[in-house]
């Protein structure tokens, strides 16, 4: 969707590698306790500490999602043996995270081995966690089906036996949205559907229905993994004003009326190919009132 992939640009940030713990799969019926939650970092807002960028960045929308739903970004090889810095600096304020892990693309044994070790770590310390198998792997890491399943069906057991809640989280902008639709992963399904989308994406024409309903298909339930601004080539070739923003914002707010989108949504706030067209700048900033009506919608429609 992006020029360079926002794993590889905040996850680069000493210390981002981790994953998620919830309850692991869910049936459709189980019941949903939605959330909404922000991205951030500390260069967005110029501070030492994730704990402190995501403070200013709730002061600044006067709600508290950067301290209640994170997304945490690793490269490959992070499976250290602490939880990722992000993880243990928001661990203090009760955050949840979705965590996106990127194995070798090698798939041997010795990974999995690896994987799982670490993800048995990350629940020893009853941080609340899921694990995304490779955000946005459609948008370059993976060029066709036949690369993607092998490797989701490599890997996804093993997040699965961990009893980790197991996330698919593709890219959708652009022509990527198709190739989102044509890799949403089988044997085993996943767990969860998070969708990375920004108004960009919307104003060039991607929509997420068909994706959603190859989900509902399958029993996923869907949330919103990163929304924003503006992200890739679209923010050249479709740059972003604020009445595409609140038609953007108005799209999202019917999906999720609709119960579409039910686990939630996190709003990116952070600094990315130094660029921080994303970045909200404070109390008045003019993108505020159309978050504050997604997260209402969250709110309402759990």
């Amino acid at each position: 969707m992006r020029g360079l992939s926002r794993r590889e640009l905040i996850g680069c940030t000493a210390g981002i590698a981790a994953a998620v713990s919830l309850p692991p799969s869910r049936s459709a019926a189980a019941a949903i306790t939605p959330l909404a939650g922000a991205i951030v970092n500390p260069g967005a807002y110029k501070v030492s500490s994730y704990l402190d960028a995501a403070k200013i960045y709730d002061s600044y929308v006067g709600l508290p999602l950067a301290s209640t739903f994170e997304k945490v970004y690793m490269s490959h090889g992070q499976f250290g043996p602490a939880p990722p810095v992000k993880m243990t600096q928001l661990e203090a304020a009760g955050c949840q995270f979705l965590v996106s892990v990127e194995p070798s693309r090698n798939m041997t044994r010795s990974e999995q081995v690896v994987m799982a070790k670490w993800l048995a770590m990350l629940k020893a310390r009853g941080m609340p966690f899921r694990v995304v198998l490779y955000s946005e792997c459609n948008d370059k890491a993976f060029n066709t089906v036949q690369e993607w399943l092998p490797y989701w069906r490599f890997y996804a057991p093993v997040i699965k036996s961990a009893g980790v809640t197991l996330c698919y989280e593709p890219g959708c902008g652009g022509t990527s949205v198709n190739k989102a639709e044509a890799f949403f992963p089988s044997k085993p399904s996943p767990d969860e559907l998070w969708m990375d989308y920004y108004a960009t994406a919307f104003r060039g024409g991607s929509r997420l229905d068909k994706l959603i309903a190859i989900a509902q298909a399958a029993g996923v339930p869907a949330g919103m993994g990163e929304w924003g601004w503006a992200a890739g080539k679209g923010s050249i070739t479709n740059p972003m004003t604020m009445p595409w923003w609140d038609k953007y914002g108005a799209y999202l707010t019917g999906l999720i009326t609709a119960k579409k989108i039910q686990l939630g949504a996190m709003h990116f706030s952070a600094k990315a190919n130094d660029r921080t067209v994303d970045v909200i700048t404070g109390p008045q900033d003019p993108r505020i009132p159309m978050i504050h009506s997604v997260v209402a919608a969250i709110q309402t429609a759990g």
